[in-house]
């Protein structure tokens, strides 16, 4: 009985081990389908970075996806949030130029997404054009921790305007106009947009001035976190020719980051996002020049890479979110594993055949066996062991079922064994 399925048994374990096999490597090596649930580290309430988070968990909705917006101090935060693995954030918004060595292990960039201009309001007889006229005044350069407060460091040490002790302040954007406007400090340093309440209140107060950055182009070189950008002449009003010259500005680069491990159809989907949210043209930017892939400190994620590259995949152009997904698992998934298994498919038949016509090829065989011995001796003394094994190939013969395609061959055995009955009772009548 052992030796009757020994065979057919190895065929279906090896052929089961290599599917098994196959599909194991595949599972390790494609992605499950991505979570409906993505948290982004956003910045402060109300600030910029969480009105484009807004705008990315609207367009995310439409899909079936909930972004979760966690609100932190401002850049730098949003990124230790995101380095942070148990945070449970896995995007973040945030500055160009904070990343440190080790953050490439984890963290990979998806672009660019705007330049945040940074307004120097200052209230002086004097216009003031550069930062070294900013020493021993009294500034507010964003709160301690910040981005703002970073970036404003490295420009007042480079220009030489930390000396003679600037009396820095530690206030909020909000807090630092209303001193500047009360004559409690002599200039404050926020970032924001031209139809921000903020700016359009500073821009409004009297014998407040907004700095023409003259160095802006040398201190952009020299700092690359930061960009040279130009307020046109005439931007604000037209009618009212506000500004009624071109103002030199700086502005900082920011980016959309997120964890190496985010799912790449959530990274795909954010820049989705981010392409409808910041490909508009505005006051600092081109149509479609953001989002961007330069610059960066960190390596864009192969998504991004791709995105940047080619565009939306085949699937993503013409279907939905979700199908797309399920359809690119097919072709990385099912495809090669289908491919992998039309020749065990293939030789399926071969198989069947093989399973069903051995027993028959054993019979054959044996009584191919008996009928040449009986030939070469077909003496009166062999004649009770011929007798034997040919009762013994009868009595399996008469057991053997096969498959109704096989009923053929399985005739051509009975047919062969009553040649070789019939030989040996030749035998037995002539030697009786």
């Amino acid at each position: 009985m052992w030796d009757r399925f020994s065979k057919p048994l190895t065929v279906i374990v090896g052929t089961a081990a290599i599917v098994l096999a196959a599909l194991y490597i595949a599972y390790r090596w494609v992605d499950p389908l991505p979570p409906r649930h993505l948290a982004i580290a956003a910045g402060p309430a109300r600030s910029v970075y969480e009105n484009f988070a807004r705008e990315y968990a609207r367009i995310l909705a439409r899909h079936g996806v909930e972004l979760e917006i966690r609100n932190s101090a401002g850049a730098l935060q949003d990124l230790d949030l995101l380095r942070d693995s148990r945070s449970g954030v896995q995007a973040a918004l945030t500055t160009l130029g904070f990343a440190q060595p080790g953050d490439a292990v984890a963290l990979s960039s998806l672009g660019g997404i705007l330049d945040g201009v940074i307004f120097i309001f200052y209230r002086n007889a004097e216009p003031i054009t550069q930062f070294a006229q900013f020493r021993g005044k009294r500034l507010s350069i964003g709160m301690p921790g910040t981005a703002l407060r970073a970036l404003m460091l490295e420009v007042l040490k480079a220009t030489d305007a930390l000396d003679d002790s600037p009396d820095l302040l530690d206030l909020d954007i909000d807090q630092s106009i209303d001193a500047l406007i009360a004559g409690k400090i002599d200039a404050a340093v926020f970032p924001s947009q031209l139809d921000d309440s903020l700016f359009e209140r500073a821009l409004g107060a009297p014998g407040l001035r907004l700095m023409n950055v003259a160095q802006a182009e040398a201190i952009a070189k020299t700092i690359p976190e930061l960009k040279h950008v130009v307020l046109w002449r005439g931007l604000i009003s037209l009618s009212r020719d506000i500004p009624s010259s071109d103002v030199d500005l700086i502005a900082g680069r920011n980016r959309v980051l997120v964890r190496k491990d985010l799912h790449p159809a959530l990274q795909y989907l954010l820049l989705e996002a981010m392409r409808e949210v910041h490909r508009a043209p505005g006051p600092f930017n081109r149509l479609g020049e953001f989002p961007s892939e330069l610059p960066n400190d960190l390596p864009l994620s192969p998504t991004a890479e791709a995105f940047y590259r080619s565009g939306p995949a085949f699937w993503q152009r013409y279907t939905s979110f979700w199908l797309a997904s399920l359809l690119n698992r097919i072709v990385f998934f099912i495809i090669p594993i289908a491919a992998m298994l039309i020749p065990l498919i293939g030789a399926l038949p071969r198989l069947y055949r093989w399973l069903n016509i051995r027993r028959i090829d054993q019979l054959h065989r044996a009584l191919g066996n008996l009928e040449r011995e009986h030939a070469q001796r077909a003496d009166k003394s062999r004649l009770g062991e011929y007798r034997a094994r040919i009762a013994e190939i009868e009595s399996a013969v008469r057991l053997l079922k096969v498959a109704r395609p096989f009923e053929a061959d399985l005739q051509r055995l009975r047919i062969h064994l009553r040649m070789v009955q019939d030989g040996i009772g030749r035998t037995e009548a002539v030697a009786g």
